[in-house]
């Protein structure tokens, strides 16, 4: 039994799906007689780029072609289907490639076809020919033989030189859209008397990623895998993990807890995913998250149950969080690939995710925005002695007790008051100390130190200490690490000098 895509494949443009800026153009060419003698098909793999050219080779040959299409019953097009056909010569650049197997087209391409009105030469893979292949195709697409057309498709058309690419007519093959490949795969189940789940069929079509044969080669595995295609099936063909997991390894993003992620994570690693498939799955559910709280739920592959919790996570995930997760996550397949120990890289990616450590404006926002909800509850515990005590008294006349809650309320000050580089720098430090009122903020290098230090930046601290309690104080100082030398240069001359006396003792 053929596979799938072979079975299905089209046979006239009409059946194309996700390229009617390329088939309209070609059909056009047919109907006008208007065919050129070079063509260019670029685009991703299984976007339809072969199958297009051997329909145009049938078309411009067809007696009777229909809406230019090839009608598939004249003589001519009963020839062509035909393996033993000589009038249309595929070859593989992949794997013939060298100077000879063009010298060899050159030589048979001056002979006459033999049933058809032209001769079509359909090279696939074009950019894996030779530079010197290249040289041996110039001059015949320079001037070819008024019987003979040239289609060359390529995945990667910056590689066809540009004496090449200025003797051929450009197609560019767009990624087909997934609700295209989700209609395509729905007729083809409906036609083999499959049974299949809803669900299923959009997880298979966006697994494709804009390539109707991946598509369809899914398809065709998870058809073969049981009497009915449920999406539970379908996520274990593919090795998906449960959304479940995503969703449990997002929380743990958001409460910071590292131990937790990484174990989660390593629960999904030992029971064998991918550890590449795992990142993308984890950006791939901040995006549904986020999309579902732009009011997107159509553009999101999930049941009713995941949809559902997808609405909660909307509510509870900050955008900054989503947007972070997202860029931290879909740009680590590279990083990944190259690695001796991916999964280190992928576990870094995790702590850096739960720690907020990216120096993204999202992940520095989203730190203010934890901070900000740690404040909210640390002021209801600060008013209760409060009130209990004195109603006249206000938070503002009563010292801080905690350094981390005292310090958040100054730096949300500096953020809606004060200059938008002390606020930045006034962020990023977290080594406090209070004693009393005083309030000492260890700068956590240098050059964080001269700026927090200047007398405008102490004036903003000020103000913005003030204004939160009266008589708190802020100071700012670095943890060096270094030596004392004063110190230990006058313990040493005391060393010295009880050494002397107990010399002269003795």
């Amino acid at each position: 039994m053929s596979v799938l895509y072979r079975k299905y494949r089209p046979e006239s443009f009409d059946d194309v799906i996700g390229q009617e800026n390329v088939t309209a153009a070609l059909k056009n060419q047919v109907i006008k007689k208007r065919v050129g003698h070079a063509y260019l098909f670029t685009g991703s793999r299984g976007t339809g780029k072969t199958t297009c050219a051997k329909i145009f080779a049938r078309a411009i040959n067809c007696l009777r072609p229909v809406n230019g299409s090839p009608c598939g019953k004249c003589a001519v097009c009963e020839q062509l289907k035909s393996p033993n056909c000589v009038d249309i010569i595929e070859m593989d650049a992949a794997s013939n490639n060298g100077v000879d197997e063009i010298r060899e087209i050159r030589e048979k391409v001056k002979y006459a076809p033999a049933v058809a009105a032209k001769k079509v030469y359909i090279i696939d893979e074009a950019h894996m020919l030779t530079a010197g292949a290249f040289n041996a195709l110039l001059k015949t697409l320079e001037e070819p033989p008024a019987h003979a057309v040239f289609i060359l498709a390529t995945t990667e058309p910056q590689k066809i030189p540009a004496t090449i690419l200025s003797r051929c007519m450009r197609f560019d093959f767009r990624l087909i859209p997934t609700e295209k490949i989700y209609a395509l795969i729905k007729k083809i189940y409906d036609e083999e008397h499959v049974e299949y789940e809803d669900a299923a069929l959009r997880l298979i079509a966006k697994a494709g990623e804009g390539s109707a044969r991946d598509a369809l080669s899914v398809a065709d595995r998870c058809m073969s895998a049981g009497d009915a295609v449920t999406f539970e099936a379908a996520a274990d063909i593919l090795g998906v993990s449960g959304w479940e997991v995503m969703s449990e390894l997002m929380k743990n993003i958001d409460d910071g807890d590292v131990g937790a992620a990484l174990k989660t994570l390593d629960g999904l690693i030992a029971t064998g995913k991918n550890m590449s498939l795992i990142a993308k799955e984890l950006a791939q559910y901040a995006r549904d998250v986020l999309a579902v709280s732009a009011g997107g739920k159509d553009g999101v592959v999930a049941g009713e149950d995941k949809i559902a919790v997808l609405s909660e996570d909307a509510k509870r995930y900050s955008v900054p969080l989503l947007i972070n997760v997202m860029k931290t996550f879909s740009s680590l397949d590279s990083e990944m690939r190259y690695s001796i120990n991916p999964r280190i890289a992928l576990e870094c990616a995790l702590v850096q995710s739960c720690k907020l450590l990216s120096d993204d404006y999202t992940a520095f926002a989203e730190r203010i925005s934890r901070l900000e909800k740690k404040l909210a509850s640390a002021t209801i515990v600060e008013s209760a002695p409060q009130a209990a005590r004195a109603p006249s008294e206000t938070v503002k006349s009563q010292p801080p007790r905690d350094a981390f809650a005292a310090w958040g309320k100054i730096v949300t000050y500096l953020r809606k008051n004060e200059s938008m580089s002390v606020f930045t720098a006034a962020g990023e430090q977290s080594d406090l100390e209070l004693n009393g009122n005083d309030l000492t903020v260890y700068a956590s290098d240098d050059q964080t130190f001269m700026l927090l230090s200047a007398p405008e930046a102490l004036d903003a601290l000020s103000r913005a200490a003030h204004s939160v309690y009266a008589d708190l104080n802020v100071k700012i100082d670095k943890r060096t690490g270094k030596v004392d030398m004063d110190s230990e240069i006058e313990k040493i001359k005391a060393i010295a000098g009880n050494a002397k006396i107990n010399i002269k003792r003795r």
